[in-house]
C-alpha cells in the first residue's frame, strides 16, 4: 500500500501550492483596487489609508495562514464608534465580509468598507485627557502684589529671586489642566514648576549681574551640571552598565571556539541527513518499481499468457505425434507433463482472478 501513500504526500502538496496561488491572486486584488496598500509583514499584514472627513482611518488586513479558505481580519484604527465596529476596534458587521469564500475578492471587499465609512463617518472615541490643551504658566513681566525686582521676570506670589535671595525658595504650583469625566487625572507633582535653587543652592547668593554674566560661560554652567548628584548617579550608572557590556562580550567571545564546534557538528549532521534523503528517495523509487511489478493483476496477466503458452506447447507435442516425429513413450511422458503443467497455470490464474475480484484491486 506504499504507493497509496506516495499518491497522498503529492495531493497534499498539490493542495498546499493551490492554495498559496488563491493567497497570491487575493493580494493582487487588494494592490489593483488603487488603495496603496502597505505591506507591514510579507503575505500576512497589510494596511490601508484613507481620509474620512477630517481624520485618517488606517484598515489592518492580517490575513491567517490558511488565507483564503479563512477569512481575513480586519481591525480599524484609530478606534471609531461605528455600527461596523466592536469595542476593540475590529470590523465585524460588513456583509461581503462575513460571508468571505475563496471566491471573494479582497480588493472589492476593502472597497466596500472604504465606501460604508465615507457614507457614514466614524466618530472617534474619546481617549479622556487633551494633551493638546494650552497650559497656563506665569507670564513674564510685574506682576500683581510684587515689589521691586527688573521688568521682565516673573514674580511668584510676590517673592523675586533676584532682590530677596535671602529668602527661601517658595515651589509654585502651575494651574492643573482640566480633563473631562472619563479621562484620567494629571497628578500635580508632573505638572510643578522645577526648584532651580534645590538643584543649584549657590545661586540664592548671585546678584542678578553674576546671573546674566553666567548665562556667557558655558564652561561654569557645565561644571555646575556635573557637580548634581543626578548627573554623578548617572555616570556611575553608565560606567557599571559599560563594565557590564565588556564582561559580557568576554564571556561571548569565550563561547566562539564551542560554538565553531557546535556549528561544524550541525554541518555534519546536515550532509549526513542530505545523503539519507537521497537514499530514502532511491528507495522509495526502487519499491514503487516493484509495487508496480508485483501488483495482482500484472501477475495475472504474466500467468495468462504462461498459460496461453503451455497451451500451444501441447498442441505442439500432438502434431509432431500424428506426423510420426515422436514415439509413443515419448508422447505420452511430455504431454503428460505440459497438460499436468497447463492445468496448474490455469487454476492458479482462475484462484487469482477471483482473490482480486474480492479484494477489488
Amino acid at each position: 500500500m506504499n504507493w497509496l501513500i506516495g499518491n497522498k504526500s503529492k495531493s497534499t502538496a498539490q493542495s498546499q501550492t493551490n492554495l498559496q496561488a488563491h493567497r497570491t491572486k487575493q493580494i493582487d486584488s487588494l494592490k489593483k483596487a488603487n488603495l496603496n496598500p502597505s505591506e507591514i509583514i510579507q503575505n500576512t499584514e497589510y494596511r490601508v489609508t484613507f481620509r474620512c472627513g477630517n481624520n485618517n482611518i488606517i484598515l489592518v488586513i492580517t490575513l491567517p495562514p490558511q488565507f483564503p479558505q479563512d477569512p481575513p481580519t480586519v481591525t480599524v484604527e484609530p478606534l471609531v464608534n461605528h455600527p461596523w465596529v466592536d469595542t476593540q476596534g475590529k470590523l465585524i458587521g460588513c456583509p461581503s465580509l462575513s460571508s468571505f469564500t475563496m471566491h471573494s475578492s479582497l480588493g472589492q471587499i476593502t472597497q466596500s468598507i472604504i465606501e460604508e465609512f465615507r457614507r457614514s463617518p466614524p466618530s472617534l472615541v474619546s481617549q479622556g485627557f487633551n494633551p493638546g490643551a494650552p497650559m497656563q504658566y506665569p507670564q513674564p513681566g510685574p506682576q500683581p502684589g510684587a515689589q521691586g525686582g527688573p521688568p521682565g521676570y516673573p514674580m511668584y506670589g510676590g517673592y523675586n529671586p533676584y532682590t530677596s535671595p535671602s529668602l527661601p525658595p517658595q515651589t509654585v504650583t502651575a494651574p492643573t489642566i482640566p480633563s473631562s469625566s472619563s479621562g484620567p487625572s494629571v497628578p500635580d507633582d508632573e505638572l510643578r514648576v522645577p526648584d532651580v535653587f534645590a538643584a543649584f543652592p549657590e545661586l540664592k547668593t548671585k546678584s542678578l549681574t553674576e546671573l546674566n554674566g553666567l548665562l556667557n560661560e558655558e564652561d561654569k554652567i557645565l561644571e555646575m551640571i556635573q557637580k548634581m548628584s543626578e548627573v554623578s548617579k548617572m555616570k556611575e550608572d553608565r560606567e557599571k552598565l559599560s563594565n557590564e557590556c565588556i564582561e559580557l562580550a568576554k564571556e561571548n567571545l569565550s563561547k566562539k571556539p564551542k560554538i565553531q564546534q557546535m556549528r561544524q557538528w550541525v554541518g555534519e549532521k546536515n550532509q549526513l541527513f542530505e545523503r539519507s534523503r537521497e537514499e530514502f528517495e532511491r528507495d522509495q523509487e526502487k519499491l514503487m518499481s516493484l509495487s508496480d511489478t508485483f501488483h495482482p493483476t500484472n501477475i495475472q496477466t504474466n500467468m495468462k499468457v504462461a498459460l496461453m503458452e503451455a497451451e500451444e506447447e501441447s498442441e505442439k507435442i500432438i502434431d509432431d505425434f500424428l506426423n510420426k516425429k515422436m514415439e509413443i513413450d515419448e508422447f505420452t511422458q511430455k504431454f503428460l507433463q505440459i497438460r499436468m503443467q497447463s492445468h496448474c497455470r490455469r487454476a492458479k490464474e482462475e484462484k487469482l482472478n477471483q482473490l482480486i475480484h474480492q479484494s477489488r484491486f
